[in-house]
């Protein structure tokens, strides 16, 4: 998904160019001004950023520092309503893409919104990623993934959240990879397996005679991620008195190990994952808000299974693989039934989950050439056979709307009928859902603007949340709701 965010305080203007811009693959945010922009680039990561220069709260090139600092590295669109030779040249030393005036026309705009995602694109090829582990090509997996690459190549200490078994590891992996320390230690720390009366030597080592058995120096982990990465798995587990000694590591780069009067000084990338919301846990009290914030530089939210049915088969057949070869067994393939079952089901356990069950029917089929339902554990063989039977019995209930006997309509007039029916009472759901506001209705259904107006005006709706019919049965017979006023 390629994320736009226009800066400007002419709604008409914005809401112009947001509709110009958007489509299946773009999503475009306005901020109205300086403030609310600071806010929304702290929030996400941007492709592109359209920037007017004239602003409520000050000058919008003001806000060039705060769009470099991203580490996404938006390109950088300068709009202005009036020609300044001046402003174009400090927009372009000041690394904009492009200068425009607003009055040139939407092919224009457009245009030049096209050749900085071109040109985007370009610099991201020419930049190979190390994907080791990381499988699929949907659209919310190659953002994820383009995220991770441009905040690898950055010194940015990276917090990566996602539900358990999303792959948050091999995720911190990959920015190891991709970074200029790849050829250093890549050091995990399970923060969820440490022990608050070990933590000290475990963490940073201890000289000998620091304690009762300490008979030798021993070096702590953070020694070992010197020129590397620090990877902290699961920091929601802290206590707030480790959360303590964290953040003044990260603050000083120096800690001293026990029983020693010298600090050491260290340089690594740190990496954090989190199945929590640690914004939750600040609110909460039970994370501390300005670790929170050291660590947070740049944040990769990782999808979970669900949101990539295109990619569940080709992870599958990944792990499958994998599996197999470690087993010494021969090749396996998966019955088209199967292949069904493993796009659909919703995998609550996530990626994590899809290996166990793999391990599990290459266990219990070691000889056979194809894996078919029959060798899912037993809840899932339940479930798809829960499935089975309840889509054969509702298959005879395959009317045409409004039919309540005799045979099927034609194809293609049945699923347009069905289609029609579906469209209108998803537009009654999303306007009652979304009050009438343009926005909200936007945010909700993921259409562009003009699919959402196209499909308001095809069944006669509007965001007032009446149809065309009743706001006519209101204003009475024989009269529109113009006419009316």
């Amino acid at each position: 998904m390629i994320k736009v965010l226009i800066v400007d305080d002419d709604d008409f203007f914005a809401q112009l160019l947001a509709a110009m811009l958007a489509g299946p693959d773009v999503e475009a945010l306005v901020a109205r001004d300086m403030a609310q922009a600071r806010a929304e680039l702290d929030e996400s990561d941007f492709d592109v950023v359209f920037l007017d220069v004239r602003l409520p709260d000050g000058n919008g090139l003001d806000l060039i520092p705060c769009v470099k600092q991203q580490v996404s590295a938006p390109e950088l669109i300068i709009m202005t309503g009036l020609g300044d030779p001046d402003g174009a040249e400090l927009a372009v030393r000041n690394g904009a893409w492009d200068y425009i005036q607003k009055t040139g026309s939407p092919e224009g705009l457009q245009l030049s919104f096209k050749r900085a995602l071109d040109f985007r694109r370009n610099k991201q090829v020419a930049r190979p990623v190390e994907r080791r582990g990381i499988v699929g090509e949907s659209p919310r997996l190659a953002e994820v993934v383009g995220q991770m690459a441009r905040a690898a190549r950055s010194s940015a200490n990276v917090l990566i959240l996602g539900e358990t078994g999303t792959g948050k590891e091999v995720f911190a992996r990959a920015v190891h990879a991709n970074s200029p320390r790849r050829g250093k230690n890549y050091v995990v720390v399970d923060c969820a397996s440490l022990q608050e009366a070990l933590v000290g030597s475990d963490l940073f080592g201890h000289r000998k005679g620091a304690f009762t058995g300490a008979v030798s120096d021993k070096a702590g982990v953070l020694q070992r991620a010197d020129g590397g990465t620090l990877f902290l798995d699961e920091i929601s587990e802290l206590s707030l008195e480790l959360q303590k000694s964290f953040l003044r590591l990260l603050e000083t780069r120096t800690f001293r190990p026990l029983g020693d009067t010298r600090e050491v000084r260290l340089d690594f990338r740190l990496v954090c994952a989190s199945n929590k919301s640690l914004a939750d846990m600040v609110e909460a009290g039970t994370f501390r808000e300005d670790l929170f914030y050291r660590i947070r530089a740049a944040v990769l939210r990782l999808p979970p299974l669900r949101e990539m049915k295109e990619d569940v088969l080709a992870i599958a057949q990944h792990h499958l693989e994998r599996i197999c070869r470690d087993s010494r067994l021969g090749p396996k393939t998966f019955s088209g039934e199967l292949k069904a079952f493993l796009r659909e089901y919703a995998w609550p356990g996530n990626v994590r989950e899809l290996i166990h069950v793999l391990e599990a029917m290459v266990a219990s089929a070691p000889d056979e050439e194809m894996l078919l339902p029959a060798h899912l554990p037993q809840e899932l063989r339940i479930q798809l056979l829960r499935a089975r039977v309840g889509r054969t019995s509702q298959s005879g209930a395959l009317l045409v709307p409004g039919q309540q006997q005799g045979p099927l309509a034609n194809w293609s007039d049945y699923k347009k009928q069905e289609q029609e029916r579906v469209e209108a009472a998803y537009l009654d759901g999303l306007i009652q859902a979304s009050q009438g506001e343009l926005k909200q209705a936007l945010h909700i259904s993921g259409l562009s603007p003009s699919r959402l107006y196209g499909l308001l005006n095809k069944y006669g709706r509007s965001l007032g949340g009446a149809s065309r019919s009743q706001r006519q049965h209101r204003t009475g017979p024989g009269k529109t709701e113009e006419e009316s006023r």
